[in-house]
């Protein structure tokens, strides 16, 4: 028996030696990878951060923070956002830092700590050629274009009197700084409050505007980063200094504020009239591709999506339905109904936003889009399987239950034979739905081809065409599926 214990002992204590050495392996395995910090930004504000001909993520924040981060040994993952979700997503652990030339000020410190300043400028006032403006007090009761959360939104909105005050103004935001140029040339607004070195590019891009820098509006720029991670905060403030001090951000400065790319960026159509602006536009740089590639997701977030729905829909619907017939209502049934209820009671785009930011906390942004998507088919497809069924005359029930048949044979084979002529129709027109609502996923920076558009418009600063173009293409595919879902239709009549 002694002898027993002190095996078994041996045993344990060899075991738990064992333990030890195979947790301490992958610990040394993974001793030398480097930190993976997700860092948030917004590509439409070029020369800080855009996409190239490619659809790669560049400009001069990107290129400046991914070599800090290879000087201070950490790896950069991108989340390109919307401008507006940013502080939001840093707030909620999302992200850990921000890489979109923002500024700091006493309300962002409440929610997010700041690195070293990287960045010096200033904010100008852009107005059309007929007027002229040289301070704020110039556009006092005016009408004022933004960037939805920028700095330039808090200063027209009096949310920051450090600079100057706008009174009375009334204040227009948009999702990138395109939308309020063209916003202005279309004398929706009177001006725009935008960077300075963003106006100097908008008044080359475009005739009919000119900018003016506002004195005293000198500004620094910084990362913005997690409240309280002063790990990350310290690798990024060394990484800079390092970067400055080996000549990189010189060398970047240099290329994207007066080098080679700067002139990528502020080229304009070499070619005149209708022809030379569709080249500009689409065949300059490639950025065709933007749309080919939105296309690409547009179509396939719709097709995965709509079959989750259908799957989702078809259990929803045979729950509800069963419940029903009882005439007794489950915990199930009331799940089912509450489901279709919430879901056909609220936008998409609040679905959408809700699924990627608060359930996978912006990660995984397709297969978050194709579940939000594909939950929100599920509530209309059920709706339209149950109307499909009831819409089945009772007597043919009666007929095959007076036949012998059971209740579920009288559905397998008489009723829902009949109801999928009522059915398919309405779900090609889910389908149909489905392809113009994914038009929200640029909200979460997913590149759709309505977001593709977007992207063509902020670096041509071209609005109408890229947005028209856009249209035609969803106008030809709901085309081509409602001439295929016709005949389809016409087919099921003839088997009548």
């Amino acid at each position: 028996m002694k002898m027993d214990r002190k095996y078994w002992l041996h045993r344990v204590i060899v075991c738990f030696l064992m333990m030890i050495i195979i947790i301490q392996i992958p610990m040394h395995a993974y001793a030398d990878e480097k930190r993976m910090v997700a860092i948030g930004t917004n590509a439409e504000y070029a020369p800080f951060e855009y996409l190239d001909s490619n659809g790669d993520l560049t400009g001069f924040d990107i290129d400046l923070m991914n070599a800090i981060a290879k000087e201070a040994g950490f790896e950069v993952k991108w989340v390109d956002l919307p401008f507006d979700s940013l502080l939001g997503s840093i707030e909620a652990g999302d992200i850990e830092a921000i890489a979109a030339s923002i500024a700091p000020t006493e309300e962002r410190a409440k929610s997010v700590d700041f690195s070293d300043v990287y960045y010096s400028g200033s904010q100008s006032l852009v107005y059309r050629t007929d007027e002229k403006y040289t301070d704020f007090s110039d556009i006092k009761g005016r009408t004022i274009a933004v960037l939805e959360g920028s700095q330039s939104d808090m200063i027209a909105s009096g949310e920051n009197t450090d600079y100057g005050v706008v009174e009375d103004a009334t204040v227009k935001r948009f999702k990138n700084a395109s939308s309020a140029i063209m916003e202005l040339k279309n004398k929706g607004a009177d001006a725009v409050i935008i960077d300075t070195i963003i106006a100097e590019i908008f008044c080359k891009q475009t005739d009919g505007i000119e900018a003016v820098p506002v004195k005293g509006t000198e500004e620094d720029t910084v990362f913005c980063i997690e409240k309280g991670n002063t790990e990350i905060t310290e690798l990024i403030n060394d990484g800079l200094a390092k970067v400055k001090e080996n000549g990189t951000y010189d060398t970047l400065y240099a290329k994207y504020f007066s080098g080679e790319e700067s002139e990528q960026i502020i080229a304009t159509q070499e070619e005149d009239g209708f022809i030379g602006t569709l080249k500009f536009i689409f065949v300059q740089d490639n950025r065709w591709k933007y749309y080919v590639n939105g296309l690409g997701t547009t179509l396939i977030v719709s097709l995965l999506s709509v079959l989750i729905g259908v799957i989702l829909g078809l259990l929803v619907a045979i729950i509800r339905i069963n419940a029903e017939h009882r005439g007794k209502r489950t915990i199930a049934s009331s799940v089912a109904a509450f489901y279709v209820d919430v879901i056909r009671g609220t936008p998409s785009v609040l679905q959408l936003m809700i699924v990627y930011f608060a359930v996978f906390h912006s990660r995984l942004g397709y297969i978050a889009a194709v579940a939000s998507f594909g939950i929100n088919s599920g509530a209309y497809v059920s709706e339209v399987i149950r109307g499909g069924i009831q819409a089945v005359d009772k007597g043919q029930s009666e007929a095959g239950r007076s036949l012998g048949l059971s209740y579920n044979d009288t559905m397998r084979f008489v009723v829902i034979p009949q109801a999928v002529k009522n059915i398919l129709p309405a779900m090609g027109n889910e389908f149909i739905q489905l392809i113009k609502e994914t038009s929200i996923l640029g909200y979460v920076g997913i590149v759709d081809l309505t977001k593709a558009a977007s992207y063509v418009s902020s670096r041509t600063y071209q609005m109408f065409i890229p947005l028209l173009a856009a249209g035609i293409v969803y106008y030809l595919i709901v085309k081509v599926l409602s001439i295929l879902l016709g005949k389809f239709e016409r087919r099921l009549k003839e088997s009548d």
